[in-house]
């Protein structure tokens, strides 16, 4: 078995992470919007998504450093810029983490026929 990553599998784990979280909540909001249609958007998206990620993946392949995104931008453009997406990326994961378990529970909560509410822990006691 291999353990290096080549340009296929790169591409692969790119598109799994990108449209994982929208597996979960593109299809019904752009039902919600577009009806039928919605899935003709959604293919076009994964299409639009590949050459995204094949750039990426040529990035990575081409630049072996550690650092991610930032790491590219830090070749590009310096230190200074390596800084500003490494302190984005930072503050951003959390509020990312936060989204994607709100979908998970959303989803969930509909799967099980629990409502919308139980998605949500909600402190229901009155004020006083």
């Amino acid at each position: 078995m291999s353990t290096r990553i080549g340009p296929a599998q790169a591409t692969a784990l790119y598109v799994a992470a990108l449209l994982g979280p929208g597996v979960l909540t593109l299809p019904a909001l752009a039902a919600a919007v577009a009806g039928a249609g919605s899935l003709l958007a959604w293919a076009a998206l994964v299409a639009a998504s590949v050459p995204l990620a094949a750039t990426f993946t040529a990035l990575a392949v081409r630049y072996r450093q550690v650092g991610g995104l930032a790491g590219l931008a830090e070749i590009a453009f310096g230190p200074r810029a390596f800084a500003a997406i490494g302190w984005c990326f930072y503050c951003a994961a959390p509020l990312a983490a936060c989204a994607a378990a709100l979908i998970g529970g959303q989803y969930a909560a509909t799967a099980l026929d629990a409502g919308h509410g139980a998605a949500l822990a909600v402190d229901k006691r009155p004020s006083t």
